[in-house]
């Protein structure tokens, strides 16, 4: 039966549009071979390295969990004199026991689990790249990563309450640090309470203007966690510890919205208390409504430092008012009175130093960006180690130490060291013999099993057209 002309350009059509996955396919195809061919180079170069107390068993091949998918690997297998089992190539390759995932991949998918739900992950690196993981594969991965680090930062933190040392420090200098610290409800699952609140601390230098009317925080510092107040200021105080002299900051001012833990905080870094502006406008607002001339005098006095003018000016608002509105100012009242030590601007405190100084209030935003973003706006439930294993990896990331924290972590000391020159040996040798393969690689359609297909000859025609 013949093909209309309509039919074959249809197919053509079809086949030119999907050429880029095409080509990509036969490229990773390609990539995958060269890949295989020098890690089992590789693993015979390390027969050769090995220690003599190793004795080699057989040889067992694994899937291996690549940048360019799946490969299936022949290495050997190891006994070491106390009977134990190994594989000197997984080790070289940084690879865990039971998931064999290369470096590259696992930092990948945890700068994707990062930001979005673990499902999603998984979907959008099935459809944009050769990784192919189970969502359950991707939140292991995130325990591995983080389960390691925070123990290690536990033991430490434990160590610093019951000895008061203070770690290594950068010994950095500032004139001025600025913290501000507010916490975040999240909703729980298999666990006895139904929220547990996280608690994030940030810590910076100043401002620096980044465009018109916007700034950004200068030599910001990150911390959260999900403990109860001492720990979590004990923890802040920690990390500040390691990066700047804190005896020789001049004025600490710790900003928050009001909230006991964080007023409480200050003493812990010898600072002043500052109730952000954006609570105070808003209890203002809520009490006297936006247009009201007591709310303007409230805020002035406040600016400038007058906080029993303030005070006062409340009382008789409240005094004037009656029903429901007479209520809204006591409780507003209240709320300014058990803030008293930090309705005065800092600024004003400062003198001359204040003067080009921003108020406090960047902790709405990192809240958000460093919090909700991920772990809240999206309907989510979590168990408390799921928030601080996703908190851990969101924390390196941000501060740019994940790839050197997964190096190290799986970096468990193989006993064999390959010379670097054989390595690159091994390496660039291959890549030689196969670096114009490309060039002469042909097109298996052209003689399969539809070869005879009228799409499959017009393809054949460009091919010869293209040829000459």
């Amino acid at each position: 039966m013949k093909t209309s002309l309509p039919q074959l350009a249809a197919e053509l059509k079809v086949f030119v549009r999907r050429l880029d996955t095409f080509i990509l396919e036969k490229a990773l195809e390609w990539a995958r071979k060269a890949y295989k061919a020098i890690l089992e180079q590789l693993d015979d170069l390390s027969a050769k390295e090995s220690r003599k107390e190793l004795t080699i068993e057989h040889k067992r091949s694994v899937w291996y969990q690549s940048c360019l998918g799946t490969v299936k690997v022949k290495r050997r297998q190891y006994r070491d004199r106390e009977g134990k089992y190994r594989y000197l190539l997984d080790e070289l390759m940084g690879m865990d026991k039971h998931e064999h995932i290369t470096v590259a991949v696992k930092e990948l998918v945890l700068e994707m689990a990062a930001v979005m739900p673990y499902r999603r992950s998984a979907e959008v690196l099935r459809k944009t790249s050769a990784i192919n993981l189970a969502h359950q594969t991707i939140w292991r991965l995130v325990g591995k990563a983080a389960d390691p680090y925070l123990k290690k930062a536990g033991n430490e933190l434990k160590w610093f309450l019951k000895t008061g040392e203070i770690p290594k420090s950068e010994s950095k200098e500032a004139s001025l640090l600025l913290i501000e610290a507010d916490g975040v409800m999240l909703s729980l699952q298999r666990e006895k309470e139904r929220k547990a609140e996280v608690k994030l601390g940030i810590a910076y230098e100043g401002w620096g203007k980044v465009g018109k009317d916007r700034y950004k925080t200068v030599n910001k510092t990150a911390y959260a966690a999900v403990t109860d107040r001492d720990s979590f200021w004990a923890g802040m105080s920690l990390k500040l510890h390691r990066t700047y002299d804190l005896a020789r900051v001049r004025e600490t001012i710790v900003g928050g919205d009001g909230a006991a833990w964080v007023k409480e905080g200050a003493s812990y870094v010898n600072g002043r208390f500052q109730l952000d502006r954006y609570h105070l406008n808003r209890e203002l607002c809520a009490a006297l409504g936006h247009d009201s001339e007591p709310r303007d005098k409230i805020w002035q006095a406040c600016e400038s430092g007058k906080v029993e003018l303030g005070l006062q000016i409340m009382v008789e608002a409240m005094s004037q008012a009656k029903g429901e509105q007479a209520q809204r100012i006591a409780k507003a009242y209240h709320y300014l009175e058990s803030n008293r030590s930090g309705l005065g601007d800092y600024r004003q405190a400062l003198g001359e130093e204040g003067k080009g100084l921003r108020r406090t209030g960047a902790i709405e935003g990192n809240v958000d960006k460093l919090v909700a973003r991920r772990m809240k706006n999206q309907g989510m439930s979590w168990s408390v180690m799921g928030i601080r294993r996703l908190l851990c990896v969101r924390f390196l990331i941000l501060e740019g130490r994940l790839k050197e924290w997964l190096t190290r972590e799986n970096d468990s000391g193989p006993s064999i060291s390959i010379p670097r020159r054989k390595m690159r040996r091994v390496v660039n040798q291959f890549s030689m013999q196969e670096s114009d393969a490309w060039l002469k690689a042909g097109l298996p359609a052209l003689y399969g099993p539809h070869a005879s297909r009228s799409w499959v000859q017009a393809l054949k025609s460009m091919s010869q057209a293209v040829s000459l």
